[in-house]
């Protein structure tokens, strides 16, 4: 088979192209009309306020759950107490715990910056 047989049979089947019957098309537009109904209807919201229990039974069910809520809590005051208390300084926890440890400075300040080229 040659490159211009190919072309032949590829312009060929360009030409006659085939067309779905009347009655698919019919039928394919129905079901789209059926389905844009049932998407047009509203929503109402999955989490609703609770009847009882105010705001916490209200963030309770939005966090899925007591427990999720207790371990959101924590997160939290754990993250304020980590933002918030001064971090132990590494050397002396290595004195403590018997080992050499050496402190790397990963963010050097502005004169390090500042410097000029040699």
């Amino acid at each position: 088979m040659t490159k211009d047989t190919l072309d032949d049979l590829f312009a060929a089947a360009r030409a006659a192209a085939p067309e779905p019957p009347a009655s698919l098309s019919e039928r394919v537009l129905a079901d789209a009309l059926a389905h844009q109904a049932d998407v047009a209807a509203p929503v109402r919201s999955q989490m609703q306020r609770p009847a009882v229990g105010g705001i916490w039974a209200w963030l309770r069910a939005g966090f899925g759950g007591g427990g999720a809520l207790a371990g959101m809590v924590a997160a939290t005051l754990a993250g304020f107490y980590i933002g918030f208390a001064a971090p132990v300084e590494p050397a002396f926890l290595g004195a403590a715990l018997g080992l050499e440890i050496t402190e790397i400075d990963m963010m050097p300040g502005l004169e390090a910056l500042l410097e000029e080229a040699p």
